[in-house]
């Protein structure tokens, strides 16, 4: 938003920018709603894209990929798994610790467990699980699918009559194992014993058969496993004599090992005894009564442990307290979950692709953003034009009624009235990069401070945009030469337009293309010097890009301001300010900065910030004026080519 000081106050000044850079730090710092909701705007195809892009993707998916339904069963482990013949550590009452439940795991998910599963349902007979199993043939996997089809292409591919292989039972049994495993998950919340086995098929009657089948069998073979354990500690006890004698010196339980004391005392008191009295002695018969009585009680108690063993070893280790159910639905693919899960997920992969592109994409298209870059203001947006009508416009005849000309009048008042201000201005425009609609910008500034009342004169040292300004002019290099050798006035080198008095421009160029490079400063300053001398109030002129060649480097010392031109979407951060900084170099007195070839409509939309007048076409009444006329004052190089029509002018604005 551009300021105008109406007065050469410095206090004014002073204070205006004093704002600007308030203005500049406050915006820098902050982030609202705002910003995220013009981000959006800007980048609202790319969101659009990638959220409509996934979703689809994921509806494609969820009718498309094989389904997959899931069955589970529940096996509770016994606390308790007491042998009945095993040492003496076995027989406590020991809990299950963690240790033992994830080995209880490990097994329900082997390979011989998963062999006796296979042959109990008969698993290799199922083309899923043994694609052996029928004539057809062998399914192949998508990467193997996609690895053949360059094959295929080219001609190298296996014949289709080629003898198929077919491998020995126990090769197809051991794929149908593989296949099974992994359709098998056994898992278990925290310390607890239950343990849940579920099924993934793509048959729903096939998981719930399998799981139950796995639930069952297991629990069988707990029962087996105790009756083998079972044998082989009975055979152990008969070879120490018998169950009842092996348990009554092994069995470590509190009352035994009571009485087993109890009987060694009795012992130790008879042999004593004995040592004193007879056999018949009534204290020896007292002693042998209490020692039968004591091992008639460790006999009982041994029985009943013999007993509660034997019992024990005829339950299984494990029990089934939930059995697998009929699925309803497929477990895959939910569309109900993944359509809104890619939905979600889409939407926020869109915002931080548009994020990420915001982020690298540094071209200019905020004055804010220059402003807070280069600490200088930003003095107007000039909008986008065709460069077909920058030169017919730009004639200076009724410039005023062209909307691009208002912006360029705007900037024109921005640096008269800025900081630089002095009574016989010399302005320096240059630019980061080579673009025509440059030159069309300084031109148009020149025009508005001639049309303003201020006797201007233009002058172009940009070699790579001769006549580009004012199409109906040649600007030769001889009479540029003659006046550089002082041998012909000032005034044989100025162009005139009779529509603008008070405005002439002067084409350098010629004479800065090789072989003719014969300007140098001292000629720059003395040119500089005779235009002031004759009469300018205001002299323009317009530099090679600085990016390009180092003449608006050296040129910035014998200026009173610099403005640099930004292109709309082209020059970027980068070069703005690597053009700034060389300016700098020479202590250039930079103005401000004015951003060209703007998109109003796309500004406005995607809340860059400032105001953009909006192009327009000129109005009839001028035509019937016979005011667009060229420099001759003929119109026919206008009329065969311009529609005279009316459009009227709207302003477009967004608040900083």
């Amino acid at each position: 938003m551009t300021t105008f000081v109406s007065n050469d106050s410095l206090t004014a000044r002073a204070r205006y920018r004093e704002g600007v850079e308030f203005a500049m730090d406050r915006n820098g710092q902050t982030v609202g709603l705002s910003d995220v909701w013009a981000l959006i705007k800007r980048r609202h195809w790319l969101i659009f894209s990638v959220v409509v892009g996934c979703t689809l993707l994921a509806v494609v998916a969820c009718y498309v990929l094989p389904t997959t339904y899931t069955a589970s069963s529940v096996v509770v482990l016994e606390r308790k798994d007491i042998r009945p013949f095993a040492t003496d550590a076995a027989l406590t009452s020991l809990e299950r610790d963690r240790s033992a439940a994830e080995t209880e795991m490990d097994v329900l998910q082997s390979r011989q467990f998963a062999g006796r599963i296979v042959d109990q349902l008969n698993l290799i007979r199922n083309p899923s699980f043994n694609p052996y199993a029928t004539n057809g043939p062998e399914p192949k996997s998508l990467n193997q699918q996609l690895l053949e089809y360059p094959k295929k292409v080219v001609g190298v591919g296996p014949s289709p009559k080629a003898a198929r292989i077919v491998p020995d039972e126990q090769e197809q049994r051991d794929r149908a194992i593989s296949v099974l495993l992994s359709q098998i998950d056994v898992s278990r919340t925290g310390e607890s014993l239950a343990v849940r086995i579920t099924v993934s098929n793509p048959e729903p009657r096939l998981a719930v058969e399998i799981a139950n089948t796995i639930a069952k069998l297991y629990v069988e073979s707990s029962l087996e496993f105790k009756q083998d354990e079972r044998t082989a500690d009975t055979q152990r006890a008969l070879n120490t004599g018998g169950a009842v004698a092996f348990l009554r010196q092994s069995t470590t339980q509190p009352l035994l090992i009571t009485l087993r004391n109890e009987e060694a005392r009795l012992l130790q008191n008879k042999a004593e005894l004995g040592a004193k009295f007879g056999k018949n002695h009534p204290q020896m018969i007292e002693a042998d009564s209490q020692l039968v009585g004591v091992r008639r009680m460790i006999g009982d108690e041994v029985q009943r442990i013999l007993s509660d063993l034997e019992a024990e070893s005829l339950k299984p280790s494990a029990r089934i307290v939930s059995t697998a159910a009929l699925p309803n639905s497929p477990s895959f693919p939910k569309p109900a979950i993944i359509i809104p899960a890619a939905f979600a997920g889409s939407t926020l992969l869109g915002l931080l692709l548009a994020l990420m592109l915001e982020t690298t994409d540094t071209r200019v298209r905020s004055g804010q953003r220059t402003a807070q870059l280069l600490r200088v203001p930003h003095l107007g947006y000039v909008p986008k034009i065709s460069k077909q009508k920058m030169k017919r416009f730009h004639s200076g005849a009724g410039w005023n009624s062209v909307t691009f000309a208002e912006a360029e009048r705007a900037v024109y008042m921005a640096c008269r009235y800025s900081d630089a201000k002095q009574a016989h201005r010399t302005l320096l425009i240059t630019s980061c990069r080579p673009d025509t609609a440059n030159a069309s910008t300084a031109w148009g500034i020149a025009t508005a401070a001639a049309s303003d009342g201020r006797t201007t004169v233009f002058v172009n040292l940009d070699v790579h945009q001769p006549n580009a300004p004012y199409p109906g002019s040649t600007q030769r290099a001889e009479p540029i030469e003659r006046y550089l050798r002082k041998e012909a006035p000032l005034p044989e080198i100025i162009q005139t337009i009779p529509t603008l008095p008070g405005f002439g421009f002067i084409d350098m160029a010629p004479i800065m293309i090789e072989p003719f490079i014969t300007m140098d400063a001292d000629r720059l300053g003395e040119l500089v010097a005779d235009l002031k001398q004759s009469g300018y109030d205001l002299i323009v002129l317009h530099a090679q890009p600085v990016l390009a060649t180092g003449d608006a480097s050296w040129l910035s010392p014998f200026v009173d301001g610099v403005v640099v031109i930004a292109n709309w979407g082209k020059t970027t951060e980068e070069e703005l300010l690597d053009a700034v900084s060389q300016l700098r170099l020479n202590h250039a007195n930079l103005i401000g900065t004015v951003i060209n070839q703007v998109n109003a409509k796309i500004h406005t939309r995607h809340h860059y910030g400032g105001f953009v007048l909006t192009a327009k076409r000129a109005p009839t009444s001028l035509w019937k004026q016979g005011r667009l006329r060229g420099q001759n004052g003929s119109s026919e190089q206008w009329e065969a080519t311009i529609d005279p029509s009316p459009a009227p002018t709207t302003r477009s604005s967004v608040d900083g």
